[in-house]
């Protein structure tokens, strides 16, 4: 049941990602993607995230989507004893850029390899909290 609502969150927030900002993209003045906080399941492990990711990215370009991606963004914990970062083992970042776009491969949702690698996000990690977040254009921008 849970890996089942976890499916249903994950199409949830590329469809109410689109509807948001086809009403509101005056709001945002940069690149309008979906953030997402996940807890390891007990199972999980960052290579099988990262390789739920890559089949993410491979069914979008599949469907003829090029110009989003998905990012896993390792989280820190900062020790002060030591004046160190350690690599946080319980949870992790991911970020779907520029998620707008997704929209064109909509009616694909579901299919196998959509459901291949939604197993394979399940198998790893559960959605602890998900937001649509505005990325501003100057992290994008080239500095020469």
């Amino acid at each position: 049941m849970k890996r089942v609502l976890m499916s249903v969150i994950a199409v949830a927030s590329l469809v109410l990602g689109a509807s948001a900002v086809a009403q509101e993209t005056s709001e945002c003045d940069g690149v309008i993607s979906i953030l997402r906080i996940s807890n390891y399941v007990d199972t999980g492990t960052e290579e099988g995230l990262r390789e739920a990711s890559s089949k993410h990215d491979a069914w979008y370009k599949f469907h003829g989507v090029t110009g989003n991606k998905q990012v896993l963004i390792p989280l820190l914990q900062y020790d002060r004893e030591t004046d160190s970062f350690k690599k946080d083992s319980s949870r992790v970042a991911t970020i779907h850029l520029n998620s707008v776009v997704s929209v064109k491969s909509q009616e694909h949702i579901g299919d196998a390899a959509w459901n291949e690698f939604i197993t394979l996000y399940n198998e790893n990690t559960e959605i602890a909290e998900s937001m649509i977040v505005c990325l501003p254009e100057s992290l994008f921008a080239n500095e020469h």
